[in-house]
């Protein structure tokens, strides 16, 4: 069986990507762990990375749209939203760029219906990883994809455990409120 090339940068008919120029970044997402001290892993996935810029007040994802792509708050601040029942939103979190911060990795998995508004707070850069390359860096390299891939589902794991426990909370003080009445 011929062993396939370790290193593909990018499919032949990609339109070309712009390099990041902050791996420190992208090494402090816990997704990539196990390849950051692999020059070479790191180095493909590097590349297969682009940069995309936001000002204060942008949507950069928007809940219930579809999506493929996978971010990385580089620099600048960021808002998480969630939608009431009435289509209003709500802020649950903020994050900053150089924590490592990331959103939207269901999308690396399939493209998915996206379960948050994420808007920019400030100027923003976010590395962006689409689903195709990605796919692309697994199947040329699936011993350094499985490690991310673990991650991934980890992460979707603890977002989904998460869920449940505030949808348990939400239960119990409704239940508890009618009780009261």
């Amino acid at each position: 069986m011929p062993n396939k090339p370790a290193l593909k940068l990018q499919p032949p008919d990609a339109s070309p990507v712009t390099p990041v120029d902050n791996q420190e970044i992208l090494a402090k997402v816990s997704l990539f762990a196990e390849i950051k001290d692999n020059p070479e892993a790191f180095a493909v996935l590097y590349m297969l990375m682009h940069v995309q810029h936001y000002q204060a007040g942008d949507v950069i994802i928007q809940e219930g749209d579809s999506g493929s792509d996978f971010f990385i708050l580089a620099d600048g601040s960021a808002g998480v939203y969630k939608k009431t029942q009435d289509g209003d939103l709500y802020k649950v979190a903020i994050l900053t760029g150089h924590m490592g911060a990331f959103f939207g990795e269901g999308g690396l998995l399939e493209a998915d219906t996206r379960t948050a508004t994420i808007r920019a707070e400030s100027e923003c850069r976010c590395l962006v990883l689409s689903k195709s390359d990605f796919e692309e860096f697994c199947n040329f390299n699936p011993q350094w994809a499985l490690p991310i891939l673990k991650r991934v589902a980890k992460a979707i794991h603890n977002r989904l455990k998460n869920m449940n426990n505030d949808l348990s909370l939400l239960y119990k003080a409704l239940v508890d409120e009618f009780a009261q009445r």
